[in-house]
């Protein structure tokens, strides 16, 4: 995989902004002047949208093998999403919510808890979400359909024109949709444009320097806030993606490490945080805001470490372990299969 610094930068500050958002959301803040705070991390997601879609397309790239591809993902996404809405039904821990509410317990039924524990929230109806930062992982499944067929076309299209066609007949298509709709067709738009960024990294020489990186993406956020909804996602992460390719890497090596570490147990950060505010914020409210602060820092430093070594990155190890026997066994024809479906 290449090495993107400025990738980890952005990585790092996507799930600063989903944790900033509900920490706010649960001191009460919903709106700072003409900022709806709800949205706050909304975009640190749509950012994660593009840097997954870039990233997985280098990884398609260095093992083009739709199997292998999907018994990555599977274990790289499910284990640690299971284990974390596990914890949240056993705990009755105030971690679901939807736009209505958050920070509650929704005692979900059986029912209930097999839909979002496949991440088939959008496929069939069920109720409140029992870890509400969940939401966006549907998404990505429905992105993983799509990625390997792009991935296919833009080798033998390798230009950025059909992309933003593409782009603009979905974002066309789904204009009159509600701005708050969940489907298929809404997500293309989250996502292609990190197929576009791939291109782009192949065809463009980044010419402006690295450390306007850090003043575009935090200048992004209050442009894009300001009445945001999820139709105007498409625009951010149509920019996001042409931008990235624009800058030069860094290589100042204190922004490096910490943006290395934050990205590294980001996953982590992102699923567990809620347990970490419903600590700190709700169960010490009668404490000061200092103790309270405190009650959500250490565990939101703690809880990402141990899922990502006790969890997340063994069952990444295995489900490699599992493509590789099945690209030895089924690879070479599988493969070929694939690519007589997207170039046909």
């Amino acid at each position: 995989m290449r090495d993107m610094p400025n990738l980890d930068f952005a990585r790092s500050l996507a799930v600063i902004s989903v944790v900033v958002e509900h920490t706010l959301l649960a001191l009460g803040v919903r709106q700072i002047g003409p900022f709806p705070i709800p949205y706050l991390g909304v975009l640190g997601v749509m950012v994660f949208f593009v840097l997954t879609s870039l990233v997985l397309m280098w990884s398609l790239e260095r093992k083009p093998h739709i199997l292998d591809f999907y018994i990555r993902r599977i274990f790289r996404i499910y284990p640690l999403a299971l284990a974390a809405l596990l914890a949240a039904w056993l705990l009755h821990a105030p971690t679901g919510g939807d736009q209505f509410g958050h920070f509650l317990y929704p005692y979900p039924n059986v029912k209930d808890m097999v839909i979002q524990a496949g991440l088939l929230q959008y496929v069939f109806s069920t109720g409140r979400p029992v870890l509400e930062v969940m939401w966006s992982l549907p998404y990505e499944m429905h992105m993983y359909l799509l990625l390997p067929l792009l991935f296919f076309f833009v080798q033998r299209n390798f230009s950025l024109w059909p992309l933003m066609v593409f782009w603009s007949l979905t974002v066309l298509y789904c204009r009159h949709t509600p701005s708050d709709s969940h489907n298929f067709a809404v997500a293309i738009g989250y996502f292609l444009p990190g197929v576009m960024a791939y291109v782009a990294f192949g065809r463009w020489k980044p010419r402006l320097p690295a450390w306007l990186l850090p003043v575009f993406l935090i200048g992004m956020w209050p442009a894009f806030l300001y009445h945001f909804n999820f139709h105007r996602a498409w625009f951010f992460c149509l920019v996001i993606g042409l931008a990235l390719p624009l800058f030069q890497q860094f290589t100042a090596k204190p922004v490096l490490q910490v943006s290395r570490q934050i990205a590294k147990y980001s996953y982590g950060v992102y699923l567990t945080h809620p347990f970490a505010i419903a600590i700190g914020l709700l169960l010490l409210r009668s404490h000061s805001l200092p103790v309270r602060f405190l009650g959500e820092a250490v565990p939101l430093l703690v809880l990402p470490v141990l899922a990502y070594h006790l969890l997340e990155n063994p069952m990444i190890r295995i489900g490699s372990r599992l493509a590789a026997h099945a690209e030895d066994r089924f690879g070479h024809s599988e493969m070929l299969r694939y690519r007589e479906v997207s170039s046909a």
